[in-house]
């Protein structure tokens, strides 16, 4: 028996390793099919973000058209606004039936289209093409949907086929008058195409939704070597077929499955190693009483390793610097525990976190502490709450297969002017309470599904204003579900009371739940903002290229101050018509933003654009000529327009030298 013993455990060894890499190779093997689905759906958003920015142009031809409906030369303005907003467009153009077209009785199209560059050309193509028998003319009236994406064809003006996006426009009254188009050429999607390939030696391909092939890109290989990813691209009903060669899946398998069986062999005989000291020590280690003691030092051990990820001293902090307040606070219900805060101080804006993790114990504090640690790494490289919430979620998301999930509020406060950006994760709603505790409300919560359940969900970001002295209470459900020694909750209406009457919260709750046995975490976090509330200021150089700075920072004020998206919008585009007048016209090296808004009842944006060119009153100039052809049109004529039909007030000054245009849009 003892001859036969080693004989044994090496057949047993060779079956265990066997095993072993077959399982390694299949996890490997489902790994990268994952990562390389995973890219396939990066490829194919890539694509969408271009079809949306068609859909776009298109919905702003549509949506101007009734303001402009009784002048061509105003509709031709719109299309050359259009084209030179979306470079990626070969052509746009209005095309109407006989008895609603500007020239009464016969048909006409409206065109605008790009020769050598950025030169646009405008003519009416009513005589040159029946448009009635085009597919994309029949596909916008037939459709019930928004629009209609037509085959590629080749119209007779461009060397490379085109694809048409149209959809029907109305009139002022609501009565349909004809069909509104853009192209884009077949090249540009072919160039598209091979931009998100996801391997230089993958084939991405185009068919329409009846199967025929639009466009491709790669050398074709032989089929039988490769895997196929599909994939059908709504709103367009096109499908986006991407073969990618098995040599991407088996490369790495075998080395990793090599080194999973030499680490498995090395832990087996280490185990037998662990085995014989075993053997040789188990009188010491049979006894009850250590085995607790060591135990004990490990959870203490784990808590302080919890407890020093935090910021603070044992998971308690108190700030006071340059404006704001902040204190924060964590007690685990055990040694260790899924509650979680993190903050950090970028310049004049503040970020912070809180979270609570499902599940207890030390599971509980591991996913924690990758909550912690995700969410420094993400703020690192991330412009929006909404940017770090999506990074935190695709790493939580993947490999999780006991389905432990976060919820979390993140958020980030501008604290000169009080601009609170947050994107809530399933979280506990946070409460705004003003400096005499006079007024508790809760802000308004999208329903953002928690952290690990979704990887590639997209969340809904919000904002609101905190003014000065203004408090926001931010806290996890252990407190609200706290209990007294007769086991009654304390309740969010409890809670709201304490909030509002109570400078000590961590004590009003202790004095509620009194010597109860704690059933979850207890998590807190209070922000107040000391200082005054700012204006938004920012100055750039007088270039066009300034201009998407000065609109993601008004974009984000708007949206604190309780803009909605569409009105937000059309106000982006009416201050953008006056930044290219101030860039084209006005010979100045600089221009200035600078918004202001009521808090609480909140009434409307006050925007200033200053700068300090030469003397120009926009205000006094005579309302737009809807005879006049383009050409002839006073300089901004247009753009003045669009500013006085989208915003409620605009005013001019002129004082030391600098203009200020001042804007304002009600809300």
């Amino acid at each position: 028996m003892k001859k036969s013993l080693p004989i044994v455990c090496a057949v047993f060894l060779v079956i265990a390793m066997t095993v072993q890499f077959f399982v390694s190779y299949n996890r490997e093997k489902r790994d990268l099919m994952q990562q390389i689905e995973y890219k396939m759906d990066l490829s194919q958003k890539d694509f969408l973000f271009e079809v949306y920015d068609v859909h776009e142009a298109t919905d702003e031809i549509t949506h101007f058209f009734p303001e402009f409906e009784n002048n061509t030369n105003d509709l031709y303005a719109l299309l050359e606004t259009v084209l030179a907003h979306y470079p990626d467009l070969y052509c746009c153009y209005l095309t109407f039936p006989p008895e609603t077209s500007p020239h009464r009785g016969q048909w006409s199209c409206l065109t605008a289209f790009r020769v050598q560059g950025d030169s646009i050309i405008t003519y009416d193509a009513k005589h040159t093409i029946h448009y009635e028998q085009r597919d994309w003319y029949q596909g916008a009236l037939e459709s019930e949907e928004d629009g209609y994406w037509s085959l590629p064809y080749n119209d007779g003006t461009h060397e490379d086929p085109v694809f048409t996006y149209s959809q029907k426009i109305y009139d002022s009254r609501g009565k349909l008058v004809g069909v509104a188009g853009v192209d884009c050429t077949l090249a540009w999607t072919a160039q598209l195409l091979e931009g998100i390939k996801p391997y230089d030696d993958a084939v991405c391909q185009l068919f329409s939704d009846d199967g025929t092939l639009i466009v491709g890109c790669g050398h074709k290989a032989d089929q039988h070597d490769r895997i196929i990813f599909e994939k059908t691209l709504s709103p367009t009903d096109m499908r986006m077929v991407i073969t990618v060669p098995k040599r991407h899946i088996r490369r790495g398998i075998a080395g990793v499955s090599l080194i999973t069986l030499s680490v498995l062999l090395s832990g087996i005989l280490i185990i037998g190693l662990l085995l014989h000291h075993i053997k040789k020590e188990q009188d010491a280690f049979t006894r009850m009483e250590t085995t607790n003691k060591l135990m004990e030092k490990e959870m203490q051990i784990a808590h302080d390793i919890q407890m020093g990820i935090l910021k603070g001293n044992n998971g308690q902090w108190t700030m006071d610097d340059g404006g704001i307040d902040l204190y924060a606070l964590l007690i685990p219900m055990r040694e260790v525990g899924g509650d979680l805060y993190d903050f950090f101080r970028e310049e004049d804006k503040l970020w912070f976190i809180i979270g609570d993790v499902s599940g207890k114990g030390v599971p509980a504090a591991m996913f924690m502490s990758a909550a912690v640690n995700l969410f420094r790494a993400a703020g690192a490289h991330s412009d929006s709450p909404k940017q770090i919430m999506e990074k935190m979620n695709a790493v939580l998301s993947e490999n999780n297969p006991s389905l432990t999930f976060v919820t979390a509020f993140i958020g980030r406060l501008h604290i000169p002017t009080g601009e609170l950006l947050y994107c809530n994760a399933g979280h506990c709603q946070p409460l705004k309470v003003t400096g005499d505790g006079a007024q508790v409300t809760g802000l308004e919560i999208e329903p953002n599904i928690p952290l690990g359940y979704k990887g590639n969900y997209s969340f809904v970001e919000q904002g609101t204003m905190l003014g000065q002295d203004e408090t926001l209470v931010l806290y996890t459900d252990g407190i609200t579900e706290a209990r007294n020694t007769k086991r009654e909750m304390l309740g969010m209406k409890r809670w709201e009371k304490i909030v509002a009457k109570e400078k000590d919260l961590p004590k009003a709750i202790k004095q509620y739940t009194g010597s109860a046995e704690p059933t979850d975490d207890i998590t807190l976090m209070t922000i107040r903002k000391t200082g005054a509330v700012e204006p938004l200021t920012l100055r750039v150089e007088n270039r066009m290229d300034c201009w998407p700075q000065m609109r993601t920072a008004l974009h984000e004020y708007g949206l604190c101050a309780g803009l909605d998206l569409r009105t937000l919008k059309k106000t982006e585009v009416a201050i953008e018509e006056a930044v290219v007048n101030i860039v084209n016209y006005s010979q100045a090296t600089w221009m200035e933003l600078k918004v202001k808004g009521e808090r609480l009842k909140v009434k409307g944006l006050e925007i200033t654009l200053s700068d300090n060119g030469i003397a120009f009153d926009p205000t006094k100039q005579a309302e737009v000529d809807t005879e006049q052809v383009t050409a002839e049109r006073q300089i901004g004529g247009l753009g003045i327009a669009l500013l006085r039909k989208i915003t409620d007030e605009v005013r001019y000054e002129r004082t030391n030298d600098i203009n200020a245009l001042t804007i304002t849009k009600n809300i």
